[in-house]
């Protein structure tokens, strides 16, 4: 017998289902969630362009200095310096590294902003690289670091005593820049140090600097973008309904509260039965473990063959595995490859794991020192929380073989372990 919550629950549902398919039919109508920017290059060049091309004052939109002002003035940067003769690049050259833009006033003060918005993991030693850099070059300078959600750079790209010092040092040389604003702020060391501004909000100030139609428009598509890809929202026919069905009745508000203070646990139980649909479709003569968790680099699936040698860190035994692993929160920025103990970490058979790095490492991937080789999975399975509803269908197909991004998940997994496991095996077999 269901209890007066689950009654109220099966109501609910059952009365917003017809107005929700009214709502989609008028959406497809008037296209409210059609952007121009999904046809365009929206990785992190594509990004890097667009926002280069903004507050470049000699760009193609006419508006001189104006758009790199409304930036400067929210950082309290390059104060009562003329902008008009900025000059700005991207993939600008520093010290052995790239920074994805940079701007350049006089020579002496630097605008520098590195953009992780397509949930891109950092190199070793990259932001503490890029900071030396600027501080070698310019007098004033500030770096922003722009991650989709405000998460900093990880340890092995900034040290925790540098994190230390920048809290410390006025003015602020290093920042953080979310692509968008969000209620769930990261709690991390980067609190002090993260902008009360959001990309969204740079592009919003643009758009009322402007008064140009054309270039209106065009600002307002990219917020729009960006709050789409980012985890925003816009406001829709289907969101009305949703709304007018939910003040029908001082019921449907407290049935609609439960619903959304429980979405994040269906949300993770989702996630978690896909992470092991997607365990249990890997190669069957192989041994491993998976686990799903909100937490940063705690979300992963690896397998191995029993016969590989192990390598003795901190007094424990640890593998060579292949790996999938979320280099971002809750389920982002995927990557599968090959994880192995850092080179430096190794007490003993160093030679063997440097042979290992050197083999893996002419297959071209990308690397890092735990990962000898790996990639990241494409754009369109990056961030989980976008693909629950077809998880949750592929969850429900009998056999338990899931569907299109189970198959695109296992056949990563498999075309990196045909590529590697030969090697692993001639380097790590007992």
């Amino acid at each position: 017998m269901m209890s007066r919550s689950e009654r109220e629950l099966e109501r609910f549902f059952a009365e917003l289902s017809p107005r929700l398919e009214t709502a989609r039919s008028l959406d497809r109508q008037l296209a409210r969630q059609f952007s121009v920017f999904r046809y365009l290059r929206t990785d992190e060049m594509g990004l890097s362009r667009m926002i280069a091309d903004l507050l470049d004052p000699n760009g193609d939109h006419g508006q001189g200095p104006a758009f790199l002002r409304c930036l400067t003035e929210r950082l309290g940067f390059a104060k009562g310096v003329n902008l008009a003769h900025a000059k700005v690049s991207t993939e600008h050259h520093i010290d052995g590294r790239r920074l994805d833009i940079v701007v350049q006033v006089n020579g002496e003060h630097c605008l520098a902003i590195e953009n992780k918005s397509n949930f891109a993991g950092d190199r070793d030693g990259q932001v503490e690289a890029y900071l030396k850099g600027l501080k070698r070059h310019f007098g004033e300078y500030i770096l922003v670091y722009l991650s989709p959600t405000g998460l900093g750079p990880s340890e092995e790209s900034v040290a925790p005593e540098t994190v230390a010092e920048l809290k410390a040092t006025t003015p602020r040389r290093f920042v953080i820049m979310p692509c968008r604003a969000s209620s769930e702020t990261p709690d991390d060391e980067f609190d002090d140090l993260r902008l009360p501004f959001s990309l969204v909000d740079w592009l919003a100030d643009c758009r009322r600097e402007c008064d140009v139609d054309r270039l209106r428009w065009y600002l307002r598509e990219a917020e729009t973008h960006c709050q789409q890809r980012y985890g925003g929202s816009t406001v829709t026919t289907r969101d009305s309904a949703v709304a007018d069905s939910v003040l029908k009745d001082k019921r449907n508000v407290a049935t609609a509260l439960d619903v959304h203070e429980a979405w994040p646990a269906v949300a993770r139980k989702i996630k978690c039965q896909f992470m092991e649909l997607i365990y249990n479709n890997l190669p069957s003569d192989m041994e491993g473990d998976w686990d799903y968790s909100e937490k940063r680099y705690k979300s992963y699936i690896y397998i191995y063959r029993q016969n590989w040698r192990p390598y003795v860190v901190d007094g424990e035994e640890r593998r060579t595995v292949l790996c999938m692993e979320a280099q971002g929160p809750a389920g982002t920025n995927w990557a599968i490859g090959v994880s192995s103990p850092r080179v430096e970490h190794v007490l003993g058979h160093r030679e063997r794991r440097e042979k290992l790095d050197n083999e893996l490492g002419r297959l071209g991937k990308k690397r890092s020192r735990g990962w000898p080789c790996y990639e990241f999975v494409d754009d369109k399975y990056r961030n989980w929380d976008s693909l629950i509803p077809e998880m949750y269908e592929e969850l429900q197909v009998d056999g338990g073989s899931g569907g299109e991004i189970t198959a695109y998940f296992v056949g990563k997994f498999e075309k990196i372990a045909n590529e590697t496991l030969p090697i692993i095996d001639r380097i790590e077999g007992g």
